[in-house]
C-alpha cells in the first residue's frame, strides 16, 4: 500500500480568468478609442484644440478678421522668412489660426540665407529675420518682423533720453493680427482705393499718424492739384481737401461738382479761425449743392456733459458732440460705437435743404455760434446765433457721389485725437472708409506683451515657503502612511 500522498491540484479560478480578459480587453478598447480620438483632433483646426491661454489674448482673432477671412475666396500664400524650426512661436501660431478660419490662407517657411533670390520675386526692401510676405495670384505685401513687434515710447521716455541720456525701455506691443489682416486684404483686392488730398490752398498735410492709420486701411495716398488737370483721375476714389486757408476757384469748384455727379467722393475739413463763406465762396457752392450751408464764427456748448474741462479752466469750445446713427452708413463702420469725439474751434454746419443730409456729428440745442472771434468771453450775446448745429455731416448725390463736411481741425489732429483715445481718427477712418468702399474697418488695437511681475512680501513669502516645503510634504506622507496601514490590517 502506497502511503504517498499527493499534493491536491490548485483549482483553475476561472472567474478571475473571466475578469483578467475582460479587463485586457476593455483596456486594449480604450487604448485603441484614445488612438483613434487622438488621429481625429490632429486633423482639427488649431482654432478648435488650442485656446487662448496667453494673458494678453495673443491669439484672440477679432471680428474684423473673420469679416475679411469671410470673403477670401481665393488663394494667399504667406511665406515665414527664417530658418526652419527658428519660426516664432507667436507668429506662427497666428498663421496656424487664420489657415483655420480659411483654408485659402497658407504658410510656409523660407530661409532667404539658403534662397536669397525668393526675395527679389516679392520686394526690394530688406527684412528682418521672422518678416512675412503675403502672395497672391495679384500683388504681394511685405511685412517686418519690427512691424508686427514693435516698442512705443512716451513723451515722459523721450524727455529723459534728451535731457538725461536715460536709454528707454518702451512699452512692447504685438499689432500681429492688424499686419497679417492688412496684408491678406491687400493681395486679394480686385482695385486699391486711391485717397487724393488736394494741395494748391494752403492745405494741411496729413500727419505721420494720420498717414498711416489709413495706410494700414489699404488706402493708397496721393498729392493732387487740380490747376494743370481737366478733371480729377478716374482712379481716384475719394478726395480730401484738409483745412484749407484759401478758396479753390470756379474751375476747381466745376471739376469737383462733376467729380461728385460722376459717383466719387469729397471730404471737406474747415476750422472756425481758417473758414467763413465769404472768403471761401466756391466751397461754400459746393457744399451747397451737396444741401448744406455754414453757420459761420465759434460753435460754444453750454451743456457741461458736451464739452471738455481742465484742472485749471473750462473750455466750451472744446465740443464732445453727440454721434449720430451708427447703424447707417458712414458711422456704421465704426468698431467702437461708444466713442467720444473732440471737435475744437468748429463753425456750424446746417442743412440748406436741397439734399437729405445726414447728422455726424451734432451740438444740444442749448449750443450757439458766437460770432464775434476777438471776444474770448464765452457768454452768448444778442447777435449769437442759438442752436443745435451739425460739426460733421454727410450726404450723397443720385449717382451716388458722396459729401462729409467736418467743421473742426480736431477731425484730422494728432493732439486732439489723443484727448479723446483714438475717437476722432475712429470717426475719421470710419468716414474714408465708407467713401472708398471698404466694407470693414481695421481698428485693431496692438496687444500689451509686457507682462506685470508677480509681487510678494516677505511674509507671504514664508507662507508659501512653508505650504510647499512642510505641509504638502507632510500631507503626502500622511495620506501614505494611512493607505499602508490599513491595507496591513486586512
Amino acid at each position: 500500500m502506497n502511503n504517498e500522498t499527493k499534493a491536491p491540484k490548485k483549482s483553475v479560478n476561472k472567474k478571475a480568468l473571466k475578469i483578467g480578459s475582460i479587463s485586457i480587453t476593455t483596456t486594449a478598447v480604450v487604448i485603441a478609442i484614445f488612438i483613434v480620438v487622438n488621429l481625429f483632433a490632429g486633423e482639427l483646426p488649431s482654432t478648435m484644440t488650442k485656446f487662448d491661454l496667453s494673458e494678453r489674448e495673443l491669439f484672440t482673432i477679432s471680428d474684423e478678421t473673420k469679416d475679411v477671412l469671410s470673403r477670401v475666396d481665393e488663394d494667399v500664400h504667406i511665406y515665414l522668412l527664417t530658418q526652419r524650426g527658428n519660426e516664432n512661436p507667436t507668429i506662427r501660431e497666428m498663421l496656424e489660426r487664420y489657415h483655420a478660419l480659411n483654408s485659402h490662407v497658407t504658410w510656409s517657411t523660407v530661409d532667404p540665407v539658403t534662397n536669397p533670390a525668393f526675395l527679389e520675386q516679392y520686394t526690394t526692401e530688406t527684412l528682418s529675420d521672422n518678416s512675412i510676405i503675403a502672395v497672391s495670384a495679384k500683388r504681394s505685401y511685405p511685412v517686418d518682423y519690427y512691424e508686427i513687434f514693435q516698442t512705443e515710447y512716451t513723451e515722459e521716455d523721450y524727455y529723459y533720453y534728451y535731457y538725461y541720456g536715460q536709454i528707454p525701455q518702451g512699452t512692447p506691443y504685438y499689432y500681429g493680427e492688424l499686419q497679417l489682416t492688412t496684408a491678406v486684404d491687400y493681395v486679394t483686392r480686385d482695385d486699391l482705393p486711391v485717397l487724393a488730398t488736394l494741395e494748391g490752398h494752403g492745405e494741411t498735410a496729413l500727419s505721420e499718424n494720420y498717414a498711416s492709420l489709413i495706410g494700414d486701411e489699404n488706402v493708397e495716398i496721393r498729392s493732387l492739384t487740380l490747376l494743370n488737370i481737366e478733371a480729377v483721375p478716374e482712379d481716384v476714389t475719394s478726395l480730401l481737401i484738409n483745412l484749407p486757408t484759401s478758396d479753390i476757384s470756379a474751375g476747381e469748384e466745376a471739376m469737383l461738382e462733376s467729380y461728385l455727379d460722376r459717383g466719387g467722393s469729397v471730404i471737406l475739413v474747415t476750422g472756425a479761425v481758417s473758414w467763413s463763406e465769404k472768403a471761401m465762396p466756391n466751397l461754400a457752392a459746393l457744399a451747397a449743392k451737396m444741401g448744406m450751408e455754414s453757420v459761420d464764427g465759434l460753435v460754444v456748448e453750454t451743456d457741461r456733459n458736451r464739452y471738455m474741462s481742465t484742472p485749471f479752466s473750462s473750455a466750451p469750445h472744446y465740443l464732445l458732440p453727440a454721434l449720430g446713427s451708427t447703424d447707417t452708413e458712414p458711422l456704421s463702420l465704426l468698431a467702437n460705437p461708444n466713442v467720444y469725439v473732440l471737435a475744437n474751434a468748429a463753425h456750424g454746419i446746417v442743412s440748406n435743404g436741397t439734399a437729405a443730409v445726414t447728422p455726424l456729428l451734432s451740438t444740444t440745442a442749448g449750443a450757439f455760434v458766437k460770432t464775434d472771434l476777438t471776444n474770448s468771453d464765452f457768454t452768448k450775446s444778442d447777435a449769437d446765433i442759438e442752436g443745435l448745429v451739425y460739426v460733421g455731416a454727410a450726404s450723397q448725390t443720385d449717382a451716388g457721389g458722396r459729401f462729409v463736411w467736418f467743421s473742426s481741425p480736431g477731425l484730422t489732429d494728432d493732439t486732439a485725437n489723443s484727448y479723446v483715445s483714438g475717437g476722432n481718427g475712429a470717426v475719421f477712418l470710419s468716414v474714408i472708409d465708407w467713401m472708398n468702399g471698404n466694407k470693414t474697418n481695421f481698428a485693431i488695437l496692438g496687444k500689451l506683451m509686457q507682462v506685470e511681475a508677480l509681487t510678494v512680501t516677505e511674509a507671504q513669502s514664508a507662507v508659501w515657503s512653508a505650504v510647499v516645503a512642510i505641509v504638502i510634504p507632510v500631507a503626502v506622507l500622511a495620506i501614505g502612511f494611512v493607505i499602508w496601514f490599513r491595507r496591513r490590517r486586512k
